[in-house]
């Protein structure tokens, strides 16, 4: 039978790249490619768009709450080779259990991207800590995502008004509209450095190494 993987980088790590270039393989081998993304994500609108400029049309523009097991839906995939979702850290815990299901049940391999944790350094909801739990294959990306000091990065920091904060709602696209939003891959030394340096551990920790000095 099919299997759900989940394969997960941080910010700028090539997981559009990654879905454009295994819709590719499968298309170029004549077979069905089925593309979801949440509404969330106003990024590119109905396309996702990679870093390069490179984009693709999604075939299924999933809204909040709302089930893939309609029959509008169900009509695009059931004949697909493969199901590619991006930026899978935006669907809710049902929405996961039914992409499940629907590899097991109807054998369609899905194929999930996105990231593992929120710029306040964790688990991107209820979602991710769904697709934990019931993935048949987790897999980090060979990421090219590097922190501004060259190390590979595994956080994604934002950064408002050219500011780092941990504070804020988990979900704030970067879509070109918002002007004083960003997002920054980090390192976990960097991480401390600039986004966790006031909080109650490192300052904890701080006054330690101060006091035995």
């Amino acid at each position: 039978m099919a299997e759900m993987v989940f394969k997960y980088s941080a910010m700028n790590g090539g997981k559009t790249l990654n879905i454009l270039q295994t819709a590719y393989n499968y298309e170029e081998n004549n077979f069905k490619v089925i593309i979801i993304k949440s509404i969330k994500d106003t990024k590119g609108r109905n396309n996702i768009i990679s870093r390069n400029g490179m984009k693709r049309a999604v075939d299924i523009l999933l809204k909040d709450e709302e089930s893939l097991l309609k029959e509008k839906y169900y009509k695009k995939y059931y004949t697909a080779k493969v199901i590619l979702v991006d930026e899978v850290e935006l669907l809710n815990e049902k929405q996961i259990r039914e992409l499940w299901t629907i590899s097991h049940l109807i054998n369609i391999p899905v194929i999930c991207y996105g990231l593992k944790s929120n710029f306040k350094g964790e688990i991107f909801d209820k979602g991710i800590s769904q697709i934990f739990a019931i993935a048949d294959i987790i897999e980090e990306i060979g990421s090219s995502s590097l922190c501004r000091c060259g190390k590979k990065a595994i956080f994604n920091a934002r950064k408002v008004n050219g500011k780092y904060t941990d504070n804020g709602p988990t979900i704030m696209i970067d879509d070109g509209m918002v002007k004083d939003i960003e997002y920054v891959p980090l390192c976990s030394d960097c991480y401390l450095k600039y986004v966790k340096i006031n909080s109650i551990e490192v300052k904890k920790l701080t006054n330690l190494v101060d006091k035995i000095k």
